[in-house]
């Protein structure tokens, strides 16, 4: 089965999403909206179709830029003290979708949708925060590398992202 990826929309149902991870369906409930309305977070959703409003995966991604000197030579590039990139800040699927390789889907959609704004408005990195080692070993699966200084905290070249994901 696939699914529509789409904006999150006032219409949209957040009430019946559970990820069993309740920090990211508070903020999908809570959050997700004012970002979207702040232009601080553009949060991205999955339905069934275009005409469906229960929300069964989404992610979220915001600008951010990183100090030079939490990234190896080969993360960082350029000259610049600060690096620029896009926080992949969620990404996340209801429990009915878990275990049956979505992730990777989802992973992939964000990416795509991240090297476009990339090409816009340039960044360097995609930038994850994982909530736990099992995100962590997730992300690395996918070519994320961790950065020097923070733990959890992983990155990828969006040239990595162009070739290794088969996006851009």
């Amino acid at each position: 089965m696939t699914y529509h990826s789409t904006r999150l929309r006032d219409e949209h149902d957040l009430e019946a999403f559970d990820c069993e991870v309740e920090s990211l369906n508070t903020w999908l409930r809570n959050e997700a909206r004012r970002a979207e309305k702040a232009y601080t977070a553009r949060t991205h959703v999955w339905t069934d179709d275009p005409d469906s409003v229960e929300v069964r995966a989404y992610f979220a991604f915001a600008p951010t830029a990183i100090a030079r000197d939490e990234l190896s030579s080969g993360q960082a590039g350029g000259q610049s003290s600060m690096v620029p990139g896009f926080l992949l800040g969620r990404l996340a699927l209801d429990k009915s979708l878990q275990g049956q390789g979505f992730g990777a889907d989802l992973l992939v959609d964000a990416i795509g949708k991240l090297v476009g704004a990339a090409e816009v408005s340039a960044g360097r990195l995609i930038v994850v925060d994982a909530i736990d080692e099992k995100a962590a070993d997730f992300y690395r699966k996918y070519h994320f590398t961790p950065v020097k200084l923070t733990p959890n905290r992983l990155v990828m070249k969006m040239a990595t992202a162009r070739s290794a994901m088969g996006v851009g």
